[in-house]
């Protein structure tokens, strides 16, 4: 999932690619913290993860800055770190327990 995200993070924007950048930063730090925060347990867990792709966020932003084609903002990084809070309070729902349901009938069957 991280590679994914660094993958589309890093390449050049397709030509009249007409997106709401911050709406993509939050949905996929959104989903990157709900899918790692149901495979943890402890509140040190979660805290790690949050630490650890608010983190991954600061690193994509600053990478790209370096590209030449893609710039480095702010707002993005504050739009992934929204996200990445946002993901963790899917915790407080039945998703986790949902998804690891479905991860152990996937890999188990």
């Amino acid at each position: 999932m991280l590679g994914v995200v660094a993958y589309f993070s890093l390449i050049p924007n397709p030509p009249g690619a007409d997106i709401n950048d911050k709406l993509l930063h939050f949905s996929a730090y959104t989903g990157l913290s709900a899918g790692f925060s149901t495979l943890v347990h402890s509140h040190r867990q979660l805290s790690g993860v949050a630490v650890g792709l608010i983190g991954f966020g600061i690193l994509i932003e600053i990478l790209q800055g370096l590209t030449g084609y893609r710039f480095m903002e702010a707002l993005d990084v504050l739009a992934n770190s929204v996200g990445v809070l946002c993901g963790l309070l899917i915790r407080l729902t039945p998703f986790p327990r949902w998804f690891r349901l479905f991860e152990s009938r996937l890999f188990t069957a």
